[in-house]
């Protein structure tokens, strides 16, 4: 049985504040170690995340464990991740929804070794939070959003047996899922926190707690367009998008 759809709205709802997340962290070993700074058509991976950030994002956050003083050109905050390094990105992402402003309720999280990112990608995943409904329809076309729907469930796997809401958005771009560029409610950061305690560490799992909606990007007419949401992992793949990139 296919997972119930919902469609955008014809009138899109306005973008609220959003704080920007910078995922910096993880070892970087299949590319010899200090990923943010590897250089791609003369910038560094962690400038083209900012970028990607500053499009639509007010705050920007940066997630690392390396020394705060590697980041101080960026003029950015810089957060560990929690409950501490090594658990993964959700470590970063629950650090960023314990570091909101009062007046953000929304977490874009922005990948490092993501470079390649649709100028529209946050207001696209703010807008299925705020227009989904449940209807029991497929997928259709690019303008739809598909819903994690096994309604909220506990750390233990028991169904809370209420609709708590969307609380968290991700893209889909040719067919594949990309849970990292996502956008998250301040709500999720008991569930996470929770999660976590409990070694539960894989991002798809905290998107179906949060009945996570599904974005499908179309591909367009624009230049370069099949290198959005490319992975940057080694120094062949850097080589390698700067081949296409020019």
């Amino acid at each position: 049985m296919a997972p119930p759809t919902s469609s955008f709205a014809e009138k899109k709802p306005s973008l609220p504040p959003v704080t920007g997340l910078v995922l910096a962290g993880g070892a970087g070993t299949r590319m010899g170690g200090d990923k943010p700074f590897r250089k791609l058509r003369g910038q560094h991976l962690i400038e083209h995340a900012l970028a990607n950030a500053r499009r639509e994002c007010r705050s920007i956050l940066i997630a690392s464990n390396e020394n705060p003083a590697n980041y101080a050109a960026y003029r950015c905050t810089v957060i560990n991740d929690v409950p501490a390094p090594g658990m993964g990105p959700m470590a970063g992402i629950l650090a960023g929804l314990n570091h909101l402003e009062n007046d953000s309720d929304w977490l874009a999280v922005f990948a490092v070794d993501c470079p390649f990112l649709p100028a529209n990608l946050v207001s696209r995943l703010y807008q299925a939070t705020a227009t989904s409904s449940i209807e029991h329809e497929g997928l259709g076309s690019a303008g739809t959003a598909n819903v994690f729907r096994n309604n909220t469930m506990n750390v233990k796997g028991n169904s809370t047996g209420e609709n708590s809401g969307i609380l968290a958005a991700y893209a889909c771009y040719a067919g594949r899922e990309h849970f990292l560029a996502s956008l998250w409610h301040r709500a999720m950061a008991p569930v996470i926190a929770s999660l976590l305690d409990h070694d539960q560490r894989r991002v798809r799992m905290a998107l179906q707690h949060a009945n996570a909606c599904k974005v499908d990007f179309a591909p367009s007419d624009e230049a370069h367009d099949d290198l959005l949401f490319a992975n940057i992992n080694t120094q062949e793949d850097i080589t390698h998008f700067e081949t296409r990139q020019s």
